[in-house]
């Protein structure tokens, strides 16, 4: 399936950056490869910066994950029927607000009753485009973009948010034809799943728009606040899910397990210390892929962005934002409109 295909793609990029690592304690890979070598160059770093991605995933996740359960419980008699109510899956509730590795993921496995297309859906498709947008991109952004940009930052924002639904969609399509199985075991993904669950996500998106559109001042605070809440909220989940760990005392009852707990059956059963070992496997191939094909396509792409008649820090600032929003938000002052 298209899972396996996108698997291979990255460990070959994976193996090229471990290639570029080795040979450059020996002088790099240009003295070894030549061309090649130099195009290659570079790779090797994103393999180390790729692992060394557990510990910022770490400090984003586990702390949620521990929390997910209780926090499902607090929030399910509120979020269960209204969510019902407007026919879609209560996972839903989670990717909306939570990106997928801040405990959006974890977060909709608790709340999606035991449907597990919709804990996908919500969990890793919705999950890795509004929440992010909600809890990272825009309190991020607001940090390093200079106050006058602020206008353009919303209105980027509204433009993105409005489009969420119609990349949910396509993603949940993507699902259901790609055979996607866990465990061994298919995921229903149904046409009726991927729309109806799109609803309340609707109705979110129209909101935040419509927010952006007219009182963009205020929106942006109150992401800003929300951001700083979940870093607390985060950090009291993994403080007590530690102290649960190393001594025994449950501060927080209902904390889930941060390590293998008796009873857990190896490949069955992921706990936060695994899933983010896990993640940052893929990670050793996804960002040394994302840096050699935004490098080798690097003349393309910038002629897309002198179709779209933007100047060269607004292409160049679209070929950065590939590999991560965060160097692209630092050119935004030098950008055309």
């Amino acid at each position: 399936g298209i899972n396996e295909i996108i698997m291979y793609i990255m460990m070959f990029f994976m193996l090229i950056a471990a290639v570029d690592r080795i040979l450059s304690q020996f002088g790099g890979s240009a003295r070894f490869l030549g061309k090649l070598g130099k195009s290659i160059e570079g790779s090797g770093g994103q393999f180390e910066e790729g692992f060394m991605a557990m510990g910022a995933l770490g400090l984003a996740m586990v702390g949620m994950t521990a929390l997910a359960p209780v926090l499902a419980h607090l929030l399910g008699p509120v979020i269960i029927p209204l969510y019902e109510m407007l026919g879609a899956n209560p996972s839903m509730f989670a990717g909306t607000l939570l990106a997928c590795d801040m405990g959006g993921f974890f977060l909709a496995k608790e709340l999606a009753g035991g449907d597990v297309a919709a804990w996908m859906y919500s969990g890793l498709i919705l999950g890795s485009m509004m929440g992010p947008t909600i809890v990272f991109s825009i309190p991020v952004a607001l940090g390093i973009i200079e106050p006058a940009d602020r206008r353009w930052l919303a209105l980027g924002v509204l433009a993105g948010i409005v489009t969420i639904p119609i990349g949910c969609i396509a993603g949940g399509l993507v699902a259901m034809y790609s055979g996607v199985e866990i465990n061994g075991q298919p995921v229903a993904f149904t046409f009726a799943l991927i729309l109806m669950n799109m609803i309340p996500v609707i109705i979110v998106a129209v909101l935040v728009a419509l927010g952006l559109k007219f009182i963009p001042e205020k929106m942006i605070n109150g992401f800003q606040i929300f951001a700083k809440f979940l870093v607390a909220l985060i950090t009291i989940g993994l403080a007590a899910a530690v102290i649960k760990f190393l001594l025994g005392w449950e501060l927080i009852p209902g904390l889930d397990p941060i390590f293998m707990a008796p009873g857990d059956q190896p490949g069955e059963v992921m706990r936060a210390i695994e899933v983010i070992g896990s993640i940052s496997c893929v990670l050793l191939g996804a960002y040394p892929m994302v840096l050699l094909l935004t490098r080798w396509f690097e003349k393309p792409l910038m002629r897309v962005g002198n179709l779209l008649k933007i100047n060269n820090m607004a292409a160049g600032g679209m070929v950065a934002t590939l590999a991560n929003n965060i160097p692209m938000f630092g050119m935004m002052k030098q950008m055309d409109t």
